[in-house]
């Protein structure tokens, strides 16, 4: 699970469970305004492989897949967002890892659980060599979907190079409610 993840843009012939749901609907029935929030789909950058990093499996597995969406390479999400973290699957799916409100920081400022996770030293030094304007964000958990966190799987709209789209786009679809070994917690 790396780039090869967002080569793939033909969504596979599968249907919801049940009938048809998107993610807003299901986001909607716990109250949630799902136009308030953004979803990100996580995948490991072919410029972060390392011998310790060589698939998402094993960033989820070291459990460094919640500072992962927290550096991006320009402000891509706004201050103060909620924001729903996906780990991305085969053919274009993706899996809850955790519903979040995201705070921006000030340029060139590194959170210091991201600064002293030494396990994931390597994905943050990989992150600003190639990064243009790197952009940190600190995290809390919000409440509302705890249950469906390592749950929860949708299809993600194509093209999957766009890992982050509102939480209300059509195109992200529930098509499964199942535990996942490889469960991060946020």
């Amino acid at each position: 699970m790396s780039a090869a993840l967002d080569a793939q843009e033909t969504p596979p012939k599968t249907a919801a469970i049940g009938s048809a749901q998107t993610l807003a609907d299901l986001i909607t029935t716990r109250g949630i305004d799902a136009a308030n929030i953004v979803a990100i789909r996580n995948t490991l950058h072919a410029d972060d492989v390392s011998n310790d990093f060589r698939n998402l499996a094993d960033v989820i597995d070291a459990n460094a897949l919640p500072m992962l969406d927290r550096m991006q390479d320009g402000p891509r999400i706004a201050h103060d967002a909620l924001v729903l973290s996906f780990a991305a699957c085969e053919d274009g799916r993706a899996r809850l890892t955790g519903f979040r409100r995201f705070l921006m920081r000030r340029a060139g400022i590194v959170p210091t659980d991201i600064v002293y996770d030494y396990d994931a030293a390597h994905l943050l030094h990989a992150f600003i060599a190639r990064a243009n304007t790197p952009v940190f964000y600190d995290a809390f958990d919000e409440a509302g979907l705890d249950d469906l966190i390592g749950q929860l799987v949708v299809q993600w709209p194509a093209p999957l190079a766009r890992d982050i789209v509102g939480a209300s786009d059509p195109g992200l679809m529930i098509v499964a409610r199942e535990p996942d070994a490889h469960h991060a917690t946020r």
